[in-house]
């Protein structure tokens, strides 16, 4: 008997089809590398979601199904490379070609084992040892597994690298790419369960249907990725070799000294105001080079450049809420006063340093004042 629900293999497979199309024509324009890479996963993925309408609907054209069930063990290092260059997109990968040797290592195989069999009856393949079998039927699901976990450690580092270089990170923070994740995830989580029971398996495509909706509304609705500025300024927390050059430029009384002139100039020239206030725009007032001044925050301020900023105007903000200016200007007026290029970012700055909402923090407080 044929489950009906299988059809919703075919809409998965058509939907992918036409989003790796649109991907790979430019419709999102974030990088020819990562439309590059992200349109083959689509185009990849949808070739898996044909294959499973096919054997859903007993289409046993074993030749077909093969050629496309060859190209699984390239699908998730395609969407890796993806990742890779939307976050990074001025870092090649060094050996990006060593994420294909399981699907090369497959294709080969095919060749050599599977392939001539699907052609001529009278060949048969030679019996080969369980555990290659086994591989052969799990691996694609421990790779999804580790290169979702690979790309989630991308993403998490880039949330890290951007408030090293911006005071303003809605518009370069990719959560977009997050959603993303989360619909890959569900996905997996849903190919897992439908393994551990085959009840579970009648209800699968429909689940992968929607899960695939959240990938293409995820993927067509993104932000453009905006350039605050080069990521050769990019300052790479886990990058220790940077740390330990620039510790050997700059002595523990150099660290001081620039600490106080960043700080008196900062704050006495309000550079804070600034809403386009960049890592390098910044280095640039107080005289010395990005790498330098992102050390000297990280180190001697014990914070990173979004916290310093941040934190800079969330006292500006303070000072306007119980000015004169408060009775004539909105929450919203406030913050752009106060250097804020977002109520977002103003109202999670100003609770996380007063541990109260800027409406609330007027409210106590002006009482006092009056």
């Amino acid at each position: 008997m044929v489950n009906i629900l299988y059809t919703f293999h075919a809409f998965s497979a058509g939907a992918l089809w036409l989003l790796g199309t649109l991907i790979f024509m430019g419709v999102n324009k974030t990088g020819p590398q990562a439309d590059r890479w992200l349109g083959a996963y689509y185009c990849l993925l949808a070739s898996l979601f044909t294959q499973l309408f096919l054997e859903g609907f007993h289409i046993d054209n074993g030749a077909l199904i093969h050629v496309l069930e060859l190209p699984r063990w390239a699908t998730l290092p395609c969407f890796y490379l993806a990742v890779h260059y939307l976050v990074k997109p001025t870092t090649p990968i060094r050996y990006w070609g060593l994420h294909f040797v399981p699907f090369l290592a497959f294709l080969f195989f095919s060749v050599i084992y599977l392939i001539p069999g699907l052609f001529n009856k009278h060949i048969h393949a030679p019996q080969l040892p369980h555990w290659i079998m086994f591989a052969i039927k799990y691996f694609f699901f421990a790779q999804c597994i580790f290169y979702w976990m690979a790309c989630y450690w991308l993403f998490k580092i880039h949330q890290k690298n951007i408030r090293q270089l911006s005071s303003y990170t809605e518009k370069i923070n990719m959560i977009w790419l997050k959603y993303l994740l989360i619909a890959l995830l569900f996905m997996i989580i849903v190919r897992l369960l439908a393994l551990a029971h085959f009840s579970f398996d009648s209800l699968a495509p429909i689940l992968y249907f929607m899960g695939i909706v959240a990938l293409g509304y995820g993927t067509l609705t993104q932000r453009s990725i905006y350039a605050v500025e080069s990521s050769d300024n990019l300052i790479d927390e886990s990058d220790k070799t940077k740390n330990i050059k620039t510790e050997e430029r700059l002595t523990e009384q150099q660290v001081d000294t620039l600490k106080e002139k960043l700080v008196q100039k900062t704050t006495a020239e309000k550079l804070y105001l600034d809403p386009a206030l960049t890592l390098s725009s910044l280095a640039d007032h107080i005289g010395i080079n990005p790498h330098d001044l992102s050390y000297i925050i990280n180190n001697g301020l014990q914070k990173n450049f979004y916290q310093f900023i941040n934190e800079l105007r969330t006292e500006e903000a303070k000072r306007l809420l119980l000015s004169e200016e408060a009775k004539r200007l909105d929450m919203f007026g406030i913050a752009i006063r106060a250097g804020f290029n977002s109520r977002t970012t103003f109202y999670s700055s100003f609770k996380k340093v007063n541990g109260m909402t800027p409406t609330a923090y007027m409210k106590v407080h002006g009482k006092k004042s009056s």
